[in-house]
Order: structure tokens, then C-alpha cells, then sequence
């Protein structure tokens, strides 16, 4: 009887790991001004709010839910996930306080209200814009994201206002879109040619990784340039695959990301500049998530004042051609999405994505299905919409 008993037990525990799925996890990104406990329980309470009903949205959504949960084979997970990096700038913002108080006698009530009123508004969004800033954010991220590949699970970057420069520096500096061979023989590093024969099948690697590793810098003009110590240099490029695992993007985990109440065009003009060196790191980060079947798409109400659409949108022949690269067809797209009016009055509009959470999970469902349907030219669907 024992024996039926123990028996009995090892197979409900082995069918219900044979019946698990692996969980798609939405990872939310705060965006500025959220550094003190007021905005902070904001920023969550909002969220847990929203969360639930976005995933109720998605998975009603048949064309959207199946392709994202690849026909069921994944989960979503009700629970969010959170990176908040609010209190990273906490002590700059009550010494922010302390100057602009200065003025609290001699300045007028309307000037020192507007002075405040920016100043809380714009400090983390420029706090983070600055990559050393950003660097200890995009290594909490880059912590989950190897959290989630270990479990098997996959993740959906959600970058809200500033918190979109987490996702737009994470597919940057972290995608592994750096062909090793090729970047040595255009920067003319020498030594390495024997030691690359014997490995032909190395890895691609990723800028961060090469960061970390001391092989590459940006110098003033926005280029990159190598180590000048040819030793450190040699040796760490020996190691790369290694820096690889520890610093780069895992293939596979990243469905998608969802940008929204995003200022990042303001910020980050200077990557339209076909002179920056990072804007050819972008172009090869497009091309990777087009051809791993990954979304990114920046979704704003049309009424948000620093919701700023971030391009025109294009298709996948437009795409090949500007970036004169070979695409393969993977399934990925990129698409903006910022013609639907906030229920909330304008100068509300940019706080009111969670408040308004039918509408903007709606908004989103139809930016995915709008967005992969244009990009590949699927006009019959999209005329349908």
C-alpha cells in the first residue's frame, strides 16, 4: 500500500512539472520624479492596478496572445514585475531642493512654483539620460533578465516616460548584435587572427560586454576605438564569450518591449545621426530583433505632451533598404503608435496611463496588431482594422 502510495505521489508530482509552462513576466520600468514615497506608491499601486487588466486585453486578443504566448506554450503571469530606480537619485534631489530654496524669499511664488515644478519634472530624466547613471540600471535589468533565462521564462520590457532609456540603452548595449571577427578587422586589432581560426564558431558579442572587458571606449566624436594596450587587449578578447554570458542579452528571453509616455526622441536625437557610431549599433539592433521575432513598440496618447512619436513608421522592405543590410524575416517588427486621445484632460494626459487602463491596454492591442500587420504588409488585415 505504501509502495501504490509513493508511487502515486512521483506521478502527480511529475505530471503537474510535464503540465507547467514557462511564464512570460512583464518587467515595468518607472519613469522620473518618482523618488519619493508618495510617487513611489504611485508608480506601484498603478501598476498592480493596470497589470491585470493589460494581460485580460491581450489574451482576449487572439491574434496578439497567440503569437506572443507562441500558440499557448507560455504563460502570462498575472503578477508585475518591477526595476525601480527612483531612489538612485534621491540625495541629488534634496540638494535640488535645498538650492531652488534659496531663492524662497526673494523670488516670486509663480517663478519658484514653475522652477520646482521643472526642475522635479526634468532632473531624472536628464539624471538618467547620462550613461554612468545609467550603467548600475542596466545592470538591476540585466539581473532579472538572467534571473528569468535560468527559470526558463521570458520576459516583456514595459519603459514608462524616462524608463523608456532603460529599454532603448538595454537593446544598445546589451542585444548580441557585435560581430567579433569583423569589428577586430575594422578596428585593425592585431593578434588575433591564429586564435579566431581555432574558434570559427565564436559567438557575437554585445557593446556592454566589450566595455567590460576593456577592449573598446567611445572617444569625444562618438566613435569607437580600441584598448591601446595591445596585452589587456589581447588577452580579454581571448575571454569575450565568457564576458558574453555575464553582460549580454540571452537569445530568446526578450518578446517584446513596450514604450510609452516616451520623451526618448528629445533625448536621444543625436542616434539619428548616421556619423554617431551608436546609430550603427542600433541599425544592427533592429535588424537582430526583427529577425528574433521581437517587438518594440512606442505607444503614446495623442494629447501627452512629452509623448514624442520617435519615427515614421516602415516596413520590412523600407527597413532593408535604408539600413542596406540583409534582414532575414523572423517575425519581428518596430512600430509607433500615438493617435488615440487620453480620456484625461492634456496636462493630465501623461500620468494617465494606469489611471486609464482599458483604454490604453486596448491601445496597445491594437498597436500590435497594426504594427506586425504593416511592418510585413499584410494589407488585407490591416485594411480590417
Amino acid at each position: 500500500m505504501k509502495k501504490f502510495l509513493v508511487i502515486l505521489f512521483l506521478f502527480f508530482v511529475f505530471s503537474a512539472q510535464s503540465i507547467a509552462k514557462d511564464e512570460i513576466n512583464f518587467i515595468y520600468i518607472n519613469g522620473s520624479n518618482t523618488n519619493d514615497e508618495k510617487q513611489k506608491t504611485w508608480f506601484f499601486e498603478g501598476v498592480g492596478k493596470f497589470h491585470p487588466v493589460l494581460v485580460k486585453k491581450i489574451l482576449s486578443d487572439d491574434f496578439f496572445s497567440k503569437r506572443l504566448t507562441r500558440e499557448n506554450k507560455l504563460t502570462i503571469s498575472n503578477e508585475p514585475d518591477y526595476l525601480f530606480w527612483g531612489d538612485l537619485t534621491k540625495y541629488e534631489i534634496e540638494r535640488l531642493n535645498k538650492d531652488i530654496n534659496i531663492l524662497k524669499r526673494t523670488s516670486p511664488r509663480l517663478a519658484q512654483f514653475t522652477r520646482r515644478f521643472i526642475s522635479m519634472c526634468f532632473h531624472d530624466a536628464i539624471w538618467i539620460s547620462k550613461f554612468p547613471n545609467m550603467m548600475p540600471v542596466l545592470d538591476m535589468l540585466q539581473e532579472k533578465i538572467l534571473q528569468a533565462h535560468k527559470r526558463g521564462d521570458k520576459v516583456v520590457l514595459m519603459g514608462y516616460s524616462a524608463g523608456t532609456f532603460v529599454t532603448y540603452q538595454y537593446f544598445l548595449t546589451k542585444l548580441p548584435v557585435i560581430d567579433i571577427k569583423k569589428m577586430t578587422k575594422e578596428l585593425n586589432v592585431s593578434g588575433q587572427k591564429e586564435e579566431f581560426d581555432k574558434n570559427p564558431k565564436r559567438r557575437n558579442t554585445c557593446l556592454d560586454a566589450l566595455f567590460r572587458a576593456d577592449i573598446l571606449t567611445y572617444n569625444l566624436t562618438g566613435g569607437l576605438v580600441a584598448n591601446p594596450n595591445d596585452k589587456i587587449l589581447n588577452q580579454n578578447l581571448s575571454k569575450i564569450d565568457s564576458y558574453t554570458d555575464l553582460y549580454c542579452a540571452p537569445d530568446g528571453v526578450i518578446k517584446g518591449v513596450i514604450n510609452y509616455a516616451s520623451p526618448i526622441a528629445l533625448f536621444y536625437s543625436d542616434l539619428a545621426d548616421p556619423k554617431y557610431k551608436a546609430a550603427q549599433i542600433s541599425t544592427l539592433s533592429y535588424k537582430y530583433l526583427i529577425e528574433n521575432n521581437i517587438f518594440f513598440m512606442n505607444v503614446n496618447f495623442a494629447d501627452d505632451p512629452l509623448g514624442i512619436p520617435v519615427s515614421r513608421n516602415l516596413t520590412y522592405d523600407e527597413t532593408k533598404e535604408i539600413a542596406k543590410l540583409e534582414i532575414g524575416q523572423g517575425g519581428g517588427f518596430y512600430y509607433d503608435k500615438s493617435d488615440i486621445a487620453s480620456p484625461r484632460p492634456f496636462f493630465l494626459a501623461h500620468t494617465s496611463y494606469w489611471a486609464c487602463a482599458k483604454k490604453f491596454s486596448d491601445t496597445v492591442v491594437k498597436a500590435y496588431r497594426e504594427g506586425y500587420n504593416y511592418f510585413w504588409g499584410n494589407k488585407e488585415d490591416q485594411e480590417s482594422l
